[in-house]
C-alpha cells in the first residue's frame, strides 16, 4: 500500500506553504496578534487558492491545518472549517458551556435550552469560551429540547444574542460567551440526526486541531534545528552539545511519531465520515495525545535550546508556544483521551 502523499497532496502543501510563508512572515503574525486577532481580508484569497473547495478531502484539509499551524494562519480557519456540515455555510463550533461542549456525546445535557413556537426555535442559555466567536456571523450550537438534544445555528448579530469577550492565552484565537436569550434559531439537525452530526463535528474537529498542532510541533522544531546550527559556544555550534542535542531529537521523534498519527486518523475518519465505528475514534484521541504532546514539548524544547533570547517577548516562539496550550486546553483534554485509549486497547 502507497501511505505517501499523492502528487495532488503534495502540490497543495507546497503552493499552501509558499503562500503563507509569503503573505504572513513572523512580524505581521505577531502585529495581528497583538492587534485585531485575525487578518480581516484572510478570506478571499483562501476562497480563490481552493480551500473552500467542496471536493477536499479530510486528509487534504489536515495538509492545509498542518501548514496553517507551522505559520500561525491569523485566519479562523479552523473554527469554521470545523463545524462544516453537509449542505450548510460554514459557522464557528460553539464548545465549553457549562455541563457539554457541542463536541461531546448527544446523549448529555446541554446549557442551552430550544424550545418551539408560531415564530419558530428560539434558544436561552449561555455557551462559554467559544473560539474565534468576535471574527465569524454564525454559531453551530447543541441545545436541549423536549425531545432531547439538538443541532442549531444561531446568527451572532441575531436579536437576543449577546457576545462578551474573554481573556484569552492565544491572541490569534480570543475566546468569547455566547448569551443567548429567546434568541432566534435554525434547526441544522433533529435529536435523531444529532449523534450523528456532532459525531461528524467531533472527528472532523479533534483531526485538524491534532493537524494544527503537529504543524506548530514542526515550527517549533525547525527554530530549535536553526539556533543549533549557527549558534555557536566555545568555538562549536551549540547542536554538537549533549544538553542541546537531545532536545532536537526528542523533539524529532515526537513530530515523526505524531505525523504518521495524525494522518492516519485524517484518513480513517475521512472515510468514516459520521458512521460508529471504535477505530475512526480511537485513532483520532491517539493523533490528538501525539500532537499535542508533540507541540507543547516541541515548544519547550525549542525555548530551551534558544536559551535567553527565547524567553523575550520580540522573539516569535511564544507565539506557536501560545498555540501549543492553548490546543492542549481545548474541550477535552488528553487524560481523557488517553482513558478512552485505554478503555479500547484493555477492553474495559
Amino acid at each position: 500500500m502507497e501511505f505517501g502523499f499523492t502528487e495532488q497532496q503534495r502540490h497543495l502543501r507546497e503552493v499552501t506553504r509558499g503562500y503563507l510563508a509569503e503573505r504572513y512572515p513572523p512580524d505581521r503574525v505577531a502585529a495581528l496578534a497583538d492587534g485585531p486577532g485575525h487578518d480581516p481580508d484572510g478570506w478571499a484569497p483562501l476562497v480563490d487558492l481552493g480551500w473552500r473547495d467542496a471536493d477536499l478531502g479530510l486528509v487534504e484539509q489536515a495538509v492545509l491545518a498542518d501548514e496553517s499551524g507551522y505559520a500561525l494562519h491569523p485566519v479562523p480557519w479552523w473554527s469554521t472549517l470545523s463545524a462544516a456540515l453537509p449542505g450548510t455555510a460554514p459557522a464557528t463550533v460553539a464548545c465549553h458551556d457549562d455541563d457539554c461542549a457541542t463536541l461531546d456525546a448527544a446523549h448529555r445535557a446541554s446549557a442551552v435550552r430550544a424550545v418551539t413556537g408560531p415564530g419558530g426555535w428560539r434558544v436561552s442559555g449561555v455557551k462559554r469560551l467559544v473560539p474565534d466567536l468576535a471574527a465569524v456571523t454564525e454559531v453551530l450550537l447543541t441545545a436541549g429540547t423536549a425531545e432531547g438534544v439538538a443541532l442549531f445555528r444561531v446568527r451572532r448579530d441575531a436579536v437576543g444574542v449577546t457576545v462578551v469577550d474573554r481573556a484569552g492565552l492565544d491572541g490569534l484565537r480570543r475566546p468569547a460567551d455566547l448569551q443567548c436569550a429567546d434568541a432566534p434559531a435554525e434547526p441544522v439537525a433533529d435529536v435523531a440526526g444529532t449523534p450523528v452530526a456532532l459525531r461528524r463535528l467531533r472527528r472532523r474537529a479533534y483531526t485538524l486541531l491534532a493537524a494544527e498542532a503537529l504543524g506548530v510541533a514542526r515550527r517549533a522544531y525547525d527554530l530549535a534545528v536553526a539556533h543549533a546550527r549557527t549558534r555557536t559556544q566555545f568555538g562549536r555550534p551549540i547542536g554538537a552539545f549533549q544538553g542541546v542535542s537531545f532536545r532536537v531529537a526528542d523533539s524529532y521523534v515526537a513530530v515523526e511519531l505524531a505525523h504518521s498519527l495524525v494522518y492516519r486518523a485524517a484518513w480513517l475518519a475521512g472515510r468514516a465520515d459520521g458512521r460508529p465505528d471504535g477505530t475512526v475514534d480511537e485513532a483520532v484521541a491517539a493523533a490528538v495525545v501525539a500532537a499535542r504532546d508533540a507541540a507543547v514539548r516541541g515548544c519547550e524544547h525549542a525555548i530551551q535550546v534558544l536559551g535567553g533570547i527565547g524567553m523575550t517577548w520580540e522573539h516569535p516562539v511564544h507565539r506557536w508556544y501560545r498555540r501549543a496550550l492553548w490546543n492542549r486546553a481545548f474541550d477535552a483534554p488528553s487524560t481523557r483521551h488517553r482513558a478512552d485509549l485505554a478503555r479500547a486497547l484493555l477492553g474495559s
